[in-house]
């Protein structure tokens, strides 16, 4: 007997927000939870796990989820009206099986990495046109990653976080491990991130800088040691410039 398909999405709200005010963070978190979690009751969706800015959600109805992805995506202009568009931005991916790691891996990443606000695997779009069949998913509604993006993005992902934090790690170092030419690694890194791959090696070393500074309580220049920054100089420019707050002033509001 065949195994039902199920779905995994994943909900994102920007880090951005964890520079708000503690007193305005509330205010969004709970505006935001109320108004997503109606949408996924909407749509009998199983909340696996959710925090201040992720929710991880399983389906058993690949109509139901992309619907719900829609839904959310336009759900979430109205519960964010008054807060500027860097700090509310939403990411929503979805992959097939979401009891399957491998597959909530895949979507956790498309998620955290792919540009586009709604981003789906190749049999997402499959399974939903034999669900639908006067019906189709367009490019122009939804990024879908095909087999070898979706490879790629394994590959690349599996070597970063392998090498993230090692300050003497140098970007030309990507092309062995993900077996393309410096000039291809390029190409594909912008086309599925927007970002330079040097860019992007330093905005992942941000994100995580930004948590440790949020849950451990460390010195400023020990965080940028361990996130790969040489300098807590540099680390403190590259921060404001990427957060809009420096390190200090973030550090203050979340302790």
């Amino acid at each position: 007997m065949k195994t039902k398909s199920t779905y995994f999405m994943v909900i994102e709200t920007s880090d951005y927000l964890h520079r708000l005010e503690a007193n305005q963070f509330n205010l969004f978190t709970q505006k935001l939870h109320n108004g997503i979690s109606k949408v996924l009751k909407s749509f009998n969706a199983k909340i696996l796990l959710h925090n201040d800015n992720t929710y991880h959600v399983g389906f058993k109805s690949v109509s139901n989820c992309m619907f719900c992805a829609f839904k959310i995506q336009s759900k979430f202009k109205y519960i964010t009206p008054k807060f500027d568009s860097s700090i509310r931005q939403l990411k929503i991916s979805v992959s097939k099986n979401y009891k399957d790691k491998n597959a909530k891996v895949l979507a956790i990443r498309m998620c955290e990495v792919v540009k586009d606000q709604i981003v789906i695997s190749n049999d997402i779009k499959h399974d939903y046109e034999v669900e639908n069949k006067n019906s189709i998913i367009s490019k122009e509604q939804v990024k879908i990653l095909s087999n070898s993006d979706q490879r790629f993005l394994t590959n690349l992902m599996d070597y970063v976080e392998k090498i993230w934090n090692d300050s003497s790690f140098n970007i030309s170092q990507l092309s062995e491990p993900l077996q393309y030419s410096k000039s291809q690694v390029y190409r594909k890194l912008k086309a599925l991130t927007d970002k330079s791959p040097s860019t992007f090696i330093r905005d992942y070393r941000l994100k995580k800088a930004m948590h440790l500074l949020r849950h451990k309580n460390d010195y400023i220049s020990n965080i940028a040691e361990q996130t790969g920054f040489k300098s807590s100089t540099y680390f403190s420019k590259c921060f404001k410039d990427r957060f809009d707050i420096l390190p200090s002033k973030y550090l203050q509001q979340h302790t």
